[in-house]
């Protein structure tokens, strides 16, 4: 008998946050119906923190990879090779995520350059698994 164990790299620090956030969306038939044929890489940077939270969502199924934001480099769109870049100070990133902090308020905040937005048509993906998470 052979056994198959199935490497899986430990989600540490922030993105593990994101990680418990997210997954329940893997349970949810209308996030699978949405995004099945969808594949789309999202950085999330909490720039106080340690750790970015890379969320990959491929045909249907979402997962969450953490990556060191030290040094700078391993954030980079050829290195981490995400379609969607978010950066901002972690407290903001939960207050919005709690809905304490609105969509003008973000607007106000990437005006301030406190948040950094690139990919701006793929953070839509992101907008609506949070509206599903919601449900």
């Amino acid at each position: 008998m052979t056994e198959v164990k199935e490497e899986k790299k430990m989600v540490r620090g922030f993105a593990g946050l994101i990680y418990a956030v997210l997954t329940p969306l893997n349970e949810k038939e209308k996030f699978k119906e949405k995004f099945a044929k969808t594949q789309v890489k999202i950085l999330i940077n909490a720039s106080n923190l340690n750790y970015a939270a890379l969320i990959i969502v491929d045909n249907g199924t979402i997962d969450v990879e953490s990556i060191p934001n030290k040094p700078k480099e391993n954030l980079e769109k050829k290195n981490a090779g995400w379609d969607a870049f978010i950066e901002m100070h972690a407290a903001t990133f939960l207050a919005f995520a709690m809905k304490r902090l609105s969509l003008p308020g973000m607007a106000k905040l990437v005006l301030k350059r406190e948040v950094r937005l690139k990919g701006l048509r793929k953070l839509l993906a992101m907008m609506q698994m949070m509206k599903i998470l919601a449900e």
